[in-house]
């Protein structure tokens, strides 16, 4: 049964792999960033036990670290505290045309706190929202950009799946802005990884309205929750609300993908540490 699955996982590969291709005869098959072989990335999560571990952040040398923060960080007084150089928006809510009120003012708020960043930056994006992320910060000349190819193929073997990363030739799913920041890493080759805020509790705090079965999801943060996340469940105007079992899914599916990246990273020579100082991902050594 496994050798049938690899045979299918194989056609699999080479037919999307050509798929892609022909979309676009100009681009390069393996998907290539900048090397960054003598630099450690620093991973920075927006979880609530940032609170404690953010003082330990600060320690590391600027001329040695590469800083990546994620999402709504840029709201916060850390961010103009900590200047990360490096800035992920990992959401398809950052340039989305159906959020609803409370999320479209967040969303506001970060673009208007990235248009005035005083020192050097990268922000990263995803494809699909890269053109609109870049129309609306281009003015800022302290900001360089990013695009994060959204080349990921799911196969059904853990060996196929790991040649997909390894060659170069797929991506990680965006399942998660860290779990992606990982995959980023590890393709610049980082000499050392290091995690903070990936908590990873926010599946704790789903609630199921036990009349309406409404799932709601209040996931909190480093930082007090703004109103639009109280219930980050609720993002978009005239969308279906998520399941338990698509939310129960979401998290397996980011606890794989890191189990996955630590054996890539592994493979490569290079160490993904856990750091922060309560967290539910078990996929990475932990350093304390």
């Amino acid at each position: 049964m496994i050798y049938l699955k690899l045979v299918f996982d194989f056609i699999k590969f080479i037919t999307k792999l050509l798929v892609i291709k022909f979309d676009n005869l100009k681009s390069p098959l393996k998907i290539s960033f900048k090397k960054q072989n003598f630099k450690k990335s620093i991973i920075i999560g927006t979880g609530p036990s940032l609170l404690k571990d953010i003082y330990e952040i600060n320690n590391y040398k600027k001329n040695e670290c590469d800083f990546f923060a994620v999402n709504f960080f840029a709201n916060t007084k850390t961010f103009s505290e900590l200047k990360p150089n490096y800035y992920f928006l990992a959401d398809k809510l950052f340039w989305s045309e159906e959020l609803n009120k409370n999320f479209d003012q967040l969303r506001n708020e970060t673009i208007n706190r990235l248009k005035i960043v005083n020192w050097k930056i990268s922000i990263l994006c995803p494809e699909s929202g890269y053109d609109y992320i870049k129309s609306k910060l281009l003015k800022n000349s302290n900001i360089s950009f990013i695009k994060i190819p959204e080349k990921s193929i799911s196969l059904s073997t853990k060996k196929m799946q790991m040649f997909a990363l390894q060659s170069r030739f797929f991506s990680i799913p965006n399942v998660n802005s860290v779990v992606t920041l990982i995959w980023y890493s590890i393709i610049c080759n980082y000499s050392e990884l290091y995690i903070y805020g990936a908590d990873f509790s926010g599946f704790k705090s789903i609630n199921v309205d036990q009349k309406t079965n409404y799932v709601s999801v209040p996931v909190k943060h480093f930082y007090k929750n703004s109103k639009a996340e109280e219930d980050s469940s609720n993002k978009y105007q005239a969308k279906k609300n998520k399941s338990l079992g698509d939310r129960l899914y979401q998290s397996y599916r980011v606890l794989k993908y890191n189990d996955l990246l630590n054996d890539l990273a592994i493979n490569r020579g290079i160490d993904i540490i856990n750091r922060s100082s309560f967290s539910y991902i078990d996929s990475f050594k932990r350093e304390k």
